[in-house]
Parts: C-alpha cells; structure tokens; sequence
C-alpha cells in the first residue's frame, strides 16, 4: 500500500449510494486518490452497466472525513476468479485513467466472516492489519466486543484475505467522527490489539459513504 495509507489508516465511510452492499462470495477493496471526486464519480457512474456485465453483484464507495479525494470502493462477486478478471481488466485500467486515478490503486480480496451485528451508522471506521494468528485473535477480539459498545461502536464486521487468512480488514460504525477516533486512539482498543497478536502498525481510516 502507498505510504499515505500506512500510517494511520484512511477513514471512508457511509453516507449514502445506490446498491447495498450485502455479503457476497467474495468482497474485492479497491482504495486510491482521485485528482477530482466530482469527475472522477460521473466517470464511475458511467461504468457501473460494464461492471455488472464483469461480474459486480453489489457496489459502494466512500470517502475520506479528511479528503473528499481519498476514495475507497468496495465491489462484490460470486467468486474470486471473477473478482480479479475484473481487476486485471483492461476496461477498468482505462476508465480509472479516464477518471483520474493518481498513482497504482490498491486492491485486495476478501470474505466475510460470522458474527457481523449491528445497523449501519454515519461514520464507518476501517482497520487494516495482519495479526499473527486469526483464531487467537478473532477469540479476543469478541471478547473486545461488549467494550467496544461502551465505547460507541454501533455495528461491526470482520473480513479475512482471501490469500492470508491473517490479513484482517474490519469495519466499526459510530454516530460521529469524534466517537470513531476517541475509539481508535484509545488506550483500550491499543492494549486489545497487543494483547490479540496485532502484527505492526494497523491502517486505520475514518469515513462517510459517499452520496449520490
């Protein structure tokens, strides 16, 4: 990942879009910087029809609470063949072109795991990490889950890579940007992800989805 997202993680988050995003076969991320958010969505809306011809059963997007620029997508598909036929695609290398991507994208493959609760909320938190065993960690991390309530956490999911099954991405939804970063900085979630095997710097992003 560029080094802008490997500090503290990139905040996307949930305002509002077309299609829901529901559990699928495969969940691909794809998170990039745009040169412009307006242009580049008109581009985006444009081929959402070649998407689905390419497999994309759900779609959404969300921006950066620091940078309308900073965008994250997150694309569903029924298998990971599909997924990467996508990205590999020489479609959708030109219309990120087009659409004024900066620089490589990052893309990575995922599934969701059990135990995802809650109602989606205003403002969705990201963590990307690696931990150095998903059972151990996974078994701390519900045990994290009545203090994390506590702390304003509204809804929750974890997602495995589907290459490493120690690469974990989650998402925590809260009612506002300053409950998600009291989270995120606070003693307790550090001391929960030491404790839980937490490899590294975890990236962590604050976001809103993104409005029509």
């Amino acid at each position: 990942m560029r080094s802008f997202l490997l500090i503290s993680a990139l905040s996307l988050g949930l305002l509002s879009i077309a299609t829901p995003v529901e559990a699928a076969g495969v969940r691909m991320f794809v998170r990039h910087e745009v040169t412009d958010y307006a242009k580049w969505r008109k581009e985006y809306d444009g081929f959402r029809a070649t998407q689905r011809q390419m497999g994309v059963t759900a779609q959404a997007l969300y921006q950066s609470t620091d940078d309308p620029n900073d965008v994250t997508v997150v694309h569903d598909f029924k298998s990971e063949q599909k997924a990467k036929a996508f990205a590999a695609s020489d479609k959708l290398k030109a219309a990120m072109e087009g659409a004024g991507v900066k620089g490589a994208p990052t893309i990575w493959y995922t599934v969701m795991t059990s135990g995802a609760s809650g109602k989606a909320s205003h403002v969705r938190m990201f963590v990307h990490h690696e931990v150095t065993d998903y059972a151990a960690w996974r078994k701390a991390y519900d045990a994290f889950q009545a203090t994390a309530a506590k702390m304003g956490v509204l809804a929750q999911a974890v997602y495995q890579a589907t290459d490493n099954p120690n690469d974990v991405t989650a998402y925590h939804d809260f009612a506002s940007q300053a409950a998600a970063k009291a989270f995120a900085a606070s003693a307790e979630l550090k001391t929960a992800m030491q404790s839980a095997g937490v490899k590294g710097q975890p990236q962590i992003w604050f976001t809103t989805r993104a409005n029509k």
